[in-house]
């Protein structure tokens, strides 16, 4: 269920980035901020072009964490390329019990991107309003849900597929 959700949120975050892009572009100066100090001020700037790189990063990352979401289980079928509580255990436990560890993996995935992708979207609309002048830091509190967000993931599903692996070899998940 979660994997469709955040499968959702994904496509969905990435077709609104991708039309705030193509919308802003044609708004832009030619000098855009391209980087930031921790104090949200832009220390590099660049062409316009650079603009659309930012909308290429979460792509690329996305695309990468759906390849590993592709693949991963039959990566995770030596031994020597796992590095999971009880592996040896784990190992031989039947497909389909395993199967429940590499779901929650997917998922994992799935959600981490979310989060990546919501940070770009947020990251990309400050950048916008630098470009035009509307103000001239880039706000951490933007940002702030989106990293909420990714930490929120990564402590629950780290503590839930470090423990499920011990779960599924006690028959107790």
């Amino acid at each position: 269920m979660m994997r469709r959700l955040f499968d959702l949120a994904n496509l969905t975050l990435l077709l609104l980035t991708g039309i705030f892009v193509y919308r802003s572009f044609p708004h832009l100066p030619e000098r855009i901020p391209m980087h930031f100090d921790m104090a949200g001020r832009p220390d590099r700037w660049g062409g316009r072009g650079g603009f659309v790189i930012l909308f290429v990063v979460p792509l690329v990352i996305t695309a990468v964490f759906y390849v590993l979401i592709r693949f991963v289980p039959g990566l995770g079928a030596s031994a020597r390329r796992m590095n999971i509580p009880h592996r040896e255990e784990f190992l031989k436990l039947p497909a389909e019990k395993r199967d429940v560890y590499w779901s929650l993996l997917k998922e994992f995935f799935a959600g981490l991107a979310v989060a990546i992708n919501l940070l770009f979207y947020l990251i990309i609309r400050g950048t916008v309003r630098i470009a035009i002048g509307e103000t001239g830091l880039l706000p951490f509190r933007l940002m702030l849900p989106a990293l909420i967000l990714m930490g929120l993931i990564m402590i629950c599903y780290i503590w839930r597929l470090s423990t499920l692996p011990g779960k599924l070899i006690r028959g107790e998940a």
